[in-house]
């Protein structure tokens, strides 16, 4: 449990996104070719304006590509309509953002059972599952708490609680730490980590190497093309190190 399979959960191949036309037009992705196993750890890499964020739209079926295509779970998702999409991103997919996302009127129970809305779940296994994942991520004693009466670390985990209630297959996370002070981002790596090790395909877009060091495989993109794509064997290092 918890390691990567062979199972190729993500494909891209020659990938283009065009935003505007003419005089206007602004090349975010250029064929962009990409594999994910289902159970990796990704980090996405790259400067501002480099195109990692766009490409984690595209795998997010938030935004589509200009040109090439996309194979989720072997099906190809070009051409699929926006319930289709919408139906994707409420089961296989979930998101984690930087500025968390949350409703302030609503309180973190209620933020955190928006996914389960349009799920056909009875209401006790929806209340357990809601639980379940507060309980995980040390929260449960603020399910009746809003957003503003809680820190930004213990809002992020409100986020991936709610990101983790509709038990998708992916999780993406758009600069999960940005907003956090670096004591309490490391705390919120180390739960990704741990939902990674439970055999969830995590990809997270960062500029932060210490938040990459976290992930088994690195991706670095430059002006809209993948730049590296690395094993990251820092782990093994560390364990090496520490036995010599």
């Amino acid at each position: 449990m918890g390691e990567e399979s062979d199972m190729e959960i993500i494909r891209l191949e020659n990938i283009g996104k065009i935003y505007g036309k003419d005089s206007y037009k602004t090349i975010a992705l250029q064929n962009v070719n990409l594999k994910i196993n289902a159970g990796e750890f990704v980090s996405i890499m790259g400067a501002s304006g480099s195109g990692k964020s766009t490409l984690l739209n595209i795998i997010g079926c938030m935004d589509i590509p200009t040109s090439g295509s996309y194979y989720l779970k072997g099906s190809l998702v070009n051409g699929y309509g926006n319930s289709k999409l919408s139906k994707i991103r409420g089961s296989v997919i979930s998101f984690v953002f930087q500025h968390f996302a949350l409703l302030n009127e609503y309180t973190v129970y209620e933020n955190v059972e928006l996914p389960l809305l349009n799920i056909k779940i009875s209401r006790r296994e929806k209340k357990e599952r809601i639980y379940h994942y507060l309980e995980q991520l040390k929260i449960k004693d603020l399910a009746n708490k809003k957003p503003t009466q809680i820190s930004g670390g213990q809002q992020q985990r409100v986020a991936i609680a709610r990101a983790l209630v509709s038990e998708p297959e992916i999780i993406l996370a758009d600069e999960p730490t940005g907003a956090l002070d670096q004591k309490t981002g490391i705390e919120l790596l180390e739960i990704m980590k741990a939902i990674n090790n439970e055999g969830k395909t995590l990809i997270i877009v960062t500029h932060d190497n210490k938040v990459a060091s976290y992930s088994k495989r690195i991706i670095t993109i430059t002006d809209g093309k993948i730049d590296s794509d690395v094993t990251n064997n820092s782990d093994l290092e560390e364990k090496i190190s520490k036995s010599s």
